[in-house]
């Protein structure tokens, strides 16, 4: 008979396999280097938690069918510290999935001690499983927002990704096209407020964490160690473009926020983080998107945070809604903070930077 269990430290290298066979989409880090990849983010990371594991699938065989891979953060809510769990990507051999895999490992999953449970990037299956065993979407953040800079080239890229060909003849249309729709002022980045900005460091970053959060009532208890293994697989992890974090200021040097993105010149951009002081989130998107412009993107995609989504609005920003962002905690108070937007909750918290 099947179980589920946690997954031990030698099993990474048929986790890293079963991926590879389930998830056969658009490579960016090469088969060789998967295990390594997992070995990393599920081992190697100074928060992760034997009390929280990813945990696996196994046949009587001994085969492994199916995992849920567990990240855990420590967040401060008030004044305790608890541990939030992102779990994904959940994975299912094809021969298995008529045995419902999935809801069992999520329901093993959710029953661990972590305080708070989060799903980003969730498919619609996940999605289904996650809300049938007493799950939810988190609304605000299942929006994502858009700013395009380059309309052709945002556009024609995503629409010939797959066409490499026509990709290429497009690459060479695009930028006299786009040039051309720059007069239009919509496309121009918005001009805020004389700033400037530095590279990110873990230094800076816990430095003004304090400032940046003092009206929150749930946001990272981030520490030098941790940081410093996150932004080191930021930059390892290339499946989204160049990481770009920035640290900005006021035109008297006074702290304003950050923000992390990933660059992809003539695409679109994803945004995974930012951080303001309180009134001022514009003048960090500000920032932001004109670097972004400044530096060859097409335009900037994001999630919403909802102490962002004015500012996103008067940005010119489009919205949809997408249903990707999952919440689970038997704590009424956090799911209340997450509604209200007292927390700093966003893609860095979660795997979806870490997709391959």
């Amino acid at each position: 008979m099947s179980e589920v269990r946690p997954m031990a430290t030698d099993e990474v290298a048929q986790i890293a396999q079963l991926y590879r066979v389930v998830d056969n989409s658009d490579w960016r880090i090469p088969p060789s280097e998967l295990a390594g990849f997992f070995q990393r983010i599920l081992v190697e990371d100074p928060w992760a938690d034997p009390e929280i594991p990813t945990l696996v699938h196994v046949e009587d065989s001994g085969e492994i069918t199916g995992f849920i891979a567990s990240h855990v953060r420590r967040m401060k809510f008030d004044d305790t510290t608890i541990r939030l769990a992102s779990g994904g990507p959940l994975i299912a051999h094809p021969k298995v999935r008529n045995r419902a895999v999935g809801p069992r490992l999520w329901k093993r999953y959710l029953a661990g001690p972590q305080e708070l449970t989060i799903a980003d990037g969730a498919s619609d299956e996940m999605r289904e499983i996650f809300e049938l065993i007493g799950g939810q979407l988190l609304h605000p953040s299942s929006i994502a927002w858009v700013r395009v800079f380059r309309p052709f080239g945002f556009t024609g890229n995503r629409v010939l990704r797959q066409r490499p060909r026509s990709k290429a003849l497009g690459a060479r249309m695009w930028p006299g096209l786009d040039t051309a729709a720059g007069t239009i002022k919509y496309f121009r980045p918005p001009a805020g407020p004389d700033t400037t900005s530095e590279p990110l460091t873990p230094k800076l970053l816990l430095e003004h964490m304090p400032v940046v959060t003092r009206s929150l009532r749930l946001f990272p208890a981030y520490d030098e160690p941790y940081l410093n293994w996150l932004f080191a697989e930021l930059h390892d992890n290339r499946t989204w473009g160049t990481p770009v974090g920035r640290f900005v200021r006021d035109d008297r040097a006074r702290p304003l926020g950050w923000y992390v993105y990933y660059l992809l010149p003539g695409e679109g951009c994803q945004v995974v983080h930012v951080a303001a002081k309180d009134r001022h989130a514009g003048d960090v998107l500000d920032a932001l998107f004109a670097d972004a412009a400044q530096h060859g993107g097409a335009g900037l995609q994001g999630r919403v945070e909802p102490r962002l989504l004015p500012a996103l609005a008067h940005r010119g920003c489009l919205f949809r809604y997408s249903s990707r962002s999952l919440v689970h905690s038997p704590h009424p108070e956090l799911l209340a903070a997450l509604a209200a937007g007292q927390a700093l909750l966003t893609r860095l918290e979660g795997d979806w930077w870490m997709t391959t």
